[in-house]
């Protein structure tokens, strides 16, 4: 009888043991690739602000010198932000690949960091989005007044941005005083299909551009919702794989030092 049960007691911690191998190679696994998508996506923000900075010089004759400060804040920031991600998706996947409880540990305390400078930023941004708000007012009319010809790269994404929301100036039409023609003409990206000629009330478009951007995040609210909910919660979930999947190398290394393969 006590044969039995120990037969029994062994089979059942053999089947717990394989569980739980299966359980580490399958979190081992999503690990590598969640940390592989973010690491794309690092080097996606690093390339974008790397971007944003060589080409921050073209925007010197058309911005003042508050505006040029935040495009190259905007792409410090973005540097900084790909480099962190890209460094946190190598630790991850190396710390997955090589089983290292080191590389682990150093990923979950990263990770946790990440996640409470979200936290803080979105706390900065509830105090302060007044100010912030009228910095981009400022830097967006800015931009408008010193529309020229609509080839260099400010005029562009003006252009594109009032194609695309069907919208014309900042707040309105009225936004594009210092153009030349005013108030005859406006820009063609005012109007439906950039004719030759664009006449405020006649074929430009009513609203201003800001409306309009609010009206889309309005819109898109509840996805803008579920997009970042997903993001915190996958923050989340890879931590706490770290977290266990350390735990368990931890637990091999202390069985082994216990139990070693080769005792006299």
């Amino acid at each position: 009888l006590i044969e039995i049960r120990e037969f029994g007691s062994s089979g059942i911690n053999a089947e717990y043991g394989g569980f739980l191998t299966c359980l580490d190679n399958t979190l081992r696994l999503i690990l590598i690739v969640l940390n592989f998508a973010t690491l794309m996506t690092g080097g996606i923000l690093l390339g974008c602000g790397i971007y944003v900075k060589i080409s921050s010089d073209t925007f010197e004759d058309v911005a003042d010198e508050g505006a040029l400060q935040a495009i190259d804040i905007t792409a410090y920031v973005l540097i900084a932000l790909g480099l962190l991600v890209i460094l946190l998706s190598l630790m991850g996947c190396l710390g997955a690949c090589l089983q290292n409880h080191v590389l682990l540990g150093c990923y979950f305390v990263l990770m946790l960091l990440l996640v409470l400078s979200q936290i803080g930023v979105g706390i900065l941004y509830a105090i302060e989005r007044a100010t912030i708000e009228e910095g981009i007012d400022e830097a967006v009319k800015n931009t408008i007044d010193n529309y020229g010809d609509g080839e260099s790269p400010a005029d562009t994404a003006v252009n594109i941005i009032q194609t695309t929301l069907k919208c014309c100036g900042y707040e309105s039409w009225k936004d594009f005083s210092s153009y030349p023609g005013y108030p005859a003409v406006l820009p063609a990206s005012c109007c439906e299909g950039e004719p030759t000629i664009c006449t405020p009330m006649v074929n430009s478009w009513s609203k201003g551009c800001k409306e309009k951007i609010n009206q889309t995040l309005e819109s898109q609210s509840v996805l803008v919702i579920i997009i970042v909910s997903s993001v915190a919660l996958l923050e989340i979930l890879t931590m706490l794989m770290a977290c266990y999947l350390r735990k368990r190398e931890l637990a091999d290394i202390d069985y082994n030092l216990d139990n070693p393969p080769y005792s006299m």
